[in-house]
């Protein structure tokens, strides 16, 4: 059974303005339990990602992170699938990009996110369930 993006997204998608602090986009990180999100500029347009690892970086580096923008840290190198994308050809990207997070982009805007664990949670299914067990798994996402 083939398996598309937009079978196992998350929609619900948290994004930060480009030209919030990082302390402000780190605390919305925390109180939406997300460890990467999409960056946006005043148009709602996606022009990057940020991850906990960014934020990371910028603390180990001593920078003030309630003086610093999302969009001095961020990576500008959007990796992206669209919806109907299948999980197999998501999964090589993430792995040749060596990124755990992969987002969703629709007309320049993130409509969703996938993560590693997304994919290997279906990749699972398939390798030991059947393909009965897959299409539950999808089912509930």
């Amino acid at each position: 059974m083939q398996v598309y993006i937009k079978d196992i997204m998350s929609s619900e998608v948290t994004t930060v303005p480009s030209d919030s602090t990082v302390e402000q986009s780190e605390s919305t990180m925390l109180d939406t339990n997300r460890r990467c999100v999409p960056v946006i500029d005043n148009l709602g347009v996606c022009v990057g990602v940020l991850s906990h690892s960014d934020i990371l970086r910028a603390r180990n580096a001593k920078r003030d992170i309630s003086s610093i923008y999302v969009g001095d840290i961020m990576s500008g190198n959007i990796v992206s699938v669209s919806p109907h994308c299948s999980v197999d050809d998501a999964m090589e990207l993430m792995i040749d990009n060596g990124i755990h997070h992969v987002l969703v982009i629709m007309n320049k805007r993130a409509v969703g996110i996938v993560s590693v664990i997304d994919i290997i949670q279906v990749d699972k299914a398939r390798t030991f369930n059947s393909f009965d067990d897959t299409e539950s798994y999808v089912a509930t996402r």
